[in-house]
């Protein structure tokens, strides 16, 4: 039995990208693994061609007799891994030579950890050479999950047992936020972690899923969140789940109006309030991803609608951390006004 089983999905994928996220998994330092191919795209025999090109007995090819979609390739992809340890890895992106090597010696110092992702660094036809360090902690990546993916779904090595044992699949329903629902599963039974160690190089290009697909990952952003509040028994208004969707988690929002900031900090107060008195994920970290989230979009508002939130920061319980910016800010717009 191999110790690690890296899969792959592939999707019309460019010969390039292919090549290069192959030859990176084949000169790995770490070497009992199998890597697993499955072709999502069975018309494309093209991809097949390239693939038979690299004569090496650890690959496994595999196609899907129509096209399944990328969560329920995954899912078979966790049928057919015989791995101690599962690899996640894109059809389009780079692994460094230690990947591997370095996330199975953390997996097997920390026996309490169901999964692991590393540091990034971005790279190719847009946002080039800039790295990503998620939080390394599992309280606070668990306490940011509700918010954003805080685990980058293509650096993660996890354990098959664990998913196995649990019956933990991928939610076939969604094209994006799969990756986070699965997290928040191994969380329920094992810690959760990142290396801060780059180990994997993330390609930018115009043919990403989150480029082409915005409406449908922002409908499964709504509905993920609805879930979330259900599980944790906290009951929102219509116009407060808005608020939360459409401002609280969206970066790209525009807030021209005090009104909205004002909403947004009740929104925020009241699901802090609801995890305090009985924390679904840690209430310490929770409630500073909250603050740090009031933060952020009241210098939205400063930027987009010249809104002074000086007192809005003054009468919220939610803890917040000194912010220059946003200070002088405020300052500046109380001595024009």
């Amino acid at each position: 039995m191999p110790k690690v089983s890296v899969i792959m999905p592939i999707y019309n994928t460019k010969d390039e990208y292919l090549r290069q996220a192959i030859k990176s998994i084949l000169e790995q330092s770490y070497e009992d693994y199998e890597f697993i191919i499955l072709n999502d795209s069975p018309e494309n025999v093209q991809l097949k061609e390239i693939v038979s090109l690299y004569q090496d007995s650890r690959i496994k090819y595999f196609e899907n007799e129509q096209t399944l979609g990328v969560a329920k390739s995954y899912n078979r992809l966790l049928d057919l891994a015989k791995g101690e340890f599962i690899a996640v890895m894109n059809h389009d992106d780079i692994s460094q030579p230690q990947r591997l090597e370095k996330q199975v010696a953390y997996l097997e110092n920390h026996l309490e950890v169901g999964l692991v992702g590393t540091a990034y660094k971005k790279f190719g036809e847009i946002n080039r050479f800039k790295t990503i360090e998620n939080p390394k902690a599992d309280a606070e990546i668990r306490a940011l999950l509700l918010f954003k993916s805080s685990i980058h779904h293509p650096t993660s090595m996890y354990r098959r047992s664990l998913v196995e044992e649990h019956h933990i699949r991928y939610k076939e329903e969604y094209v994006s936020l799969n990756d986070r629902k699965f997290y928040y599963d191994i969380g329920q039974y094992a810690k959760l972690a990142n290396m801060s160690e780059v180990l994997y190089r993330y390609r930018f290009h115009k043919d990403m899923v989150s480029k082409r697909k915005k409406p449908e990952i922002f409908a499964e952003q709504c509905d993920f969140h609805a879930h979330w509040f259900e599980y944790a028994g906290i009951e929102l208004s219509e116009e407060e789940k808005e608020i939360f969707d459409k401002y609280v988690t969206k970066g790209k929002c525009h807030i021209k109006d005090v009104s909205v900031l004002e909403k947004i900090e009740q929104v925020l107060s009241k699901i802090n309030e609801a995890n305090q008195q009985h924390p679904l994920v840690p209430a310490k970290e929770f409630s500073q991803v909250c603050g740090r989230y009031l933060v952020k979009r009241c210098l939205n508002a400063i930027v987009f609608g010249g809104v002074n939130s000086s007192k809005l920061l003054k009468k919220t319980e939610l803890p917040i951390e000194n912010n220059l910016l946003l200070k002088t800010c405020n300052l500046a717009l109380h001595w024009r006004g």
